[in-house]
Order: C-alpha cells, then structure tokens, then sequence
C-alpha cells in the first residue's frame, strides 16, 4: 500500500517548529508494511493545499493530512478539503458538546472560536480526539483514503493508533496472517560492536525471508526491531523463540522491550525486592531524578536526590571535607564513592548512587579532563564506581551519564 504524508503548517516551512510528526508517522506506517512514497510540507494557504492534495491523491492508496484543524483565522484544511473535494461542511453538535466537556473538566472557559471545530466534512467518519479539541476525519475519494489529523504530536499519534494504523492493517495482509514484531532494547554497547555480537544470529535469519532486524541507534541504547510475517501457530512460536534468542544474545546489554523503558525497570526491581535509592547528583544536574520520577509510583522506593553542584554544598549537605577536593579533584573516583555512600547513609537507602563530572565546553583539572564522568552505586554489599569518556558536548555528554548512571544501578540490582 502506498501511502503519502502531507503536513500543513508555515511553522514548519520556517524551521521554527520540528516536523517530528512526519518521522513518526513513516516509522509507523514502515512497521505496518505500508510503503510511504511522498513527504509534501505546505503554508498555510488554501491554493497550496488544493494543488498539493491533487497531486497527493493521484498515485496513492491513503493519504494522511496533518495540521491546520485548530480554531484561529490561519487553520484552512477543513475549508481546503471541503473546497477541493467538492463536499461540503456540517456543524457538528456532538463533536462541539465534547469539546465543551473538556474545557469544563480542566476548569477552563471555552472561546467562541473553539466553535470553528464543530465544521466537519459531511458523510466522513468522524475520529474523536482523546486528548486534545480538534476532531479527525477519514473518507474515500476515488480508490484512495483519506485521514486527517491535527498537528498536536500526542493527538496525532493517538488518532494513528487508536484508528488509523487499524484501518490500513485490514488492507495490508492476506486472510490469517499477521505482522509480528518486538523492539528489544539495550544500552552499554555501541551499534557496531553490538551488530559483531549478534551476527550469528544476522546470519540465521538471513535464511528467513520473512524475518527483518533492524538496528536502530540514539545517543543513550540501540534499539532491535525484530519483524516477522506469520501464517499459522508454528510461525508464531518460531518468532517467540527467535526473540528469546536475541535478547539471550545481548547479554547483560539487553534489558526489556518497548515500551519499557531503564527506568521502568529499576523501579519494578527495587519494588519487588522491597528496596529504596537516594541520589546524589552533580553533573548531572538532577536529570537522573526527573527520569525516575516519570515512573508513577516511584515515590514507594525513591527515597530523594540532592543536586550537590557546587564543592560547598558536597562538603555542606554530605560532609565530604574540603581535603579530599585538594588531594583527589572534584571528579575523581574517592569523591564519587563518598557521595553515594553518604547519601544513602543520609536518608536511609538500600542504594546510593552519584554523579561528578566535567560535561564541557569548559571545565577540567590535573586531576580529569573535560568529557570525565564518575559514577557510583553503594550498597551495603560495598560501592563499585566506574569512570566515563564522554565527547565535548554538553548536552549529549549530559543524557549518557544519566543512562550510564542508571545502567550500572540496574546491572547492580540484577
């Protein structure tokens, strides 16, 4: 199935917005097994999007249009579409009434100009907005279908999951069969050496035509997509066990599936083993407690963190003396294993765990360059450290010590 992704909006001409959307949307559509042959980005100007809908429409199966639903003077799709196809538009009393309950549940006023969003095309089906005051549409022009969707990231991907991803998949594959796919997930080793790892098991599948592994690298872990179409039980089952084998053949680098995520883990491990963590951050900055405490729930093991940024404050809220910055560096292996220590023996934790470093572009001593990062975990078992080289860039620099922070937390609790 071919499919073509149109997205309106002068935002994105300019650069000012990401269109992120458009990434999402073909991983997804790719996954499902559709073919996605265009990306066409627009203003927000009725003649562009009438002359991009007629070339989108004239070789695809379905086409997905995203933004220009909201309510101000410059969201033009409904009136394109309505303009374009020749179909006219309806208020919808239902659709307003649901609008109204959402801005009455977050105790807000709804603006007359929310109204805008009752107009729909007449005899599309209507898709309702989970989250958010813009409805979607789907309908049929010719041979093709035809979606559309806000521009809002999370309502959009809610609308392509709850709906559209459905719709397209009835069309995709042959009676009894189905795609079968798992995304493994693993941090510690790069995406080269990880592939030498695994290519045993490269080669296996290679005889397996329909099986794919793609790996699919960040900053932080490489991601494994492992794909498979199935016909019957048995083809489930080999899938089952080829799964089992490639996490088996990560090692200790593997730690879950989507949509797990480290931190997932670390708080279901501590939960199950009825244990706590404090933290003591320094470079990091607090990154590593704002991750944790997206996890609902975290507050049963996660007892606090401290952002002991400056030396001061190290000597001051963990008592770790002046003498040891002297003799050994703020970023040094001593320091990093005194601050886990005394944060776990401050607030009462199973485990410990700190962060110093020189993140960049400025920074570094005698004692450790820029891009050094020590971290520890403590335990009454004792306290391991570990040191990093992470590359001049303070932002990247800043996501993987927080990963790395919590890797070696996890492979301690496991």
């Amino acid at each position: 199935m071919k499919v073509s992704l149109l997205t309106i909006g002068d935002e994105l001409l300019i650069g000012q917005v990401l269109n992120s959307n458009v990434q999402w949307m073909s991983e997804k559509l790719t996954e499902l097994g559709c073919t996605v042959t265009e990306h066409l980005t627009i203003g927000d100007k009725m003649d562009a999007i009438s002359r991009a809908l007629s070339f989108a429409v004239s070789d695809c199966d379905a086409l997905i249009l995203g933004g220009g639903l909201g309510p101000t003077h410059d969201d033009l799709t409904m009136d394109a579409l309505s303009q374009h196809f020749q179909i006219p538009l309806q208020y919808d009393e239902d659709w307003i009434s649901k609008v109204a309950a959402y801005f009455k549940a977050r105790n807000r006023v709804m603006s007359d100009n929310n109204k805008k969003q009752g107009f729909l095309l007449q005899g599309a089906t209507r898709i309702d907005n989970d989250c958010g005051t813009a409805a979607g549409q789907y309908f049929k022009v010719g041979k093709t279908r035809i979606f559309v969707v806000p521009g809002v990231p999370h309502e959009m991907k809610s609308m392509m999951t709850r709906f559209i991803l459905p719709k397209l998949s009835e069309k995709l594959l042959p009676s009894g069969e189905k795609i079968l796919k798992e995304t493994l997930l693993t941090t510690g080793l790069g995406e080269s050496l990880l592939a030498d790892r695994l290519d045993p098991f490269v080669q296996k599948i290679k005889a397996l035509p329909s099986v794919s592994l793609a790996f699919l690298p960040s900053n932080t872990q490489v991601r494994l997509r492992l794909q498979m179409k199935a016909k019957s039980k048995e083809d489930e089952a080999l899938f089952q066990s080829l799964v089992q084998e490639l996490a088996e053949g990560c090692g200790r680098d593997y730690f879950g599936v989507e949509p797990a995520t480290l931190e997932d883990l670390i708080f279901n491990k501590l939960k199950q083993q009825g244990q706590s963590l404090a933290i003591a951050e320094s470079c990091t900055g607090g990154l590593i407690a704002h991750r944790l405490t997206q996890v609902s729930g975290i507050s049963e093991v996660l007892r606090g963190s401290l952002v002991a940024y400056q030396e001061s404050i190290k000597t001051l809220e963990l008592g770790i003396p002046d003498q040891l910055f002297r003799e050994n560096g703020v970023v040094s292996e001593i320091c990093v294993r005194s601050m886990a220590e005394k944060v776990r023996t401050k607030w009462g934790a199973d485990f410990g765990l700190a962060t110093t470093g020189y993140l960049g572009p400025q920074g570094g001593d005698a004692f450790a360059s820029v891009g050094t990062v020590w971290i520890a975990v403590a335990s009454k078992a004792g306290t391991i450290a570990h040191v990093f080289q992470y590359e001049n860039h303070r932002e990247r620099a800043k996501e993987r010590a927080s990963q790395s922070a919590l890797d070696l937390l996890r492979r301690n609790l496991q």
